[in-house]
C-alpha cells in the first residue's frame, strides 16, 4: 500500500521539507532514502552529496489526512 510522508531534514541554520509517496516502510532508512533520491531527481546529485553533509537529524511524519464525512474534521461535535 502506498503512504505519503513528510521527511524533514534539518541541519544548524535551515530546515528541508520534501513529501514521498511510497510503500509503507517500517524501516525509516528506506524512506530518508527515497526522500534523498526525490531531491536529487529535483536537484541533482552533486547537489544532495553537499547538503548531505549538514544535515544532523531527520524526522519523518505520516500526515493526517482527514476522510469524507469525518464529522470532527468538520467540526461537528457528534454529542
Amino acid at each position: 500500500m502506498k503512504r505519503q510522508y513528510d521527511v524533514l531534514l534539518m541541519a544548524d541554520h535551515f530546515v528541508m521539507v520534501t513529501t514521498i509517496i511510497t510503500d509503507e516502510s517500517p524501516d525509516k532508512r528506506d524512506l530518508e532514502d527515497a526522500a534523498w533520491k526525490r531531491l536529487a531527481d529535483e536537484y541533482g546529485d552533486e547537489w544532495v552529496s553537499t547538503t548531505k553533509a549538514f544535515i544532523n537529524q531527520v524526522s519523518i511524519e505520516e500526515p493526517f489526512i482527514p476522510k469524507a464525512g469525518d464529522p470532527a474534521d468538520a467540526g461537528i461535535d457528534g454529542a
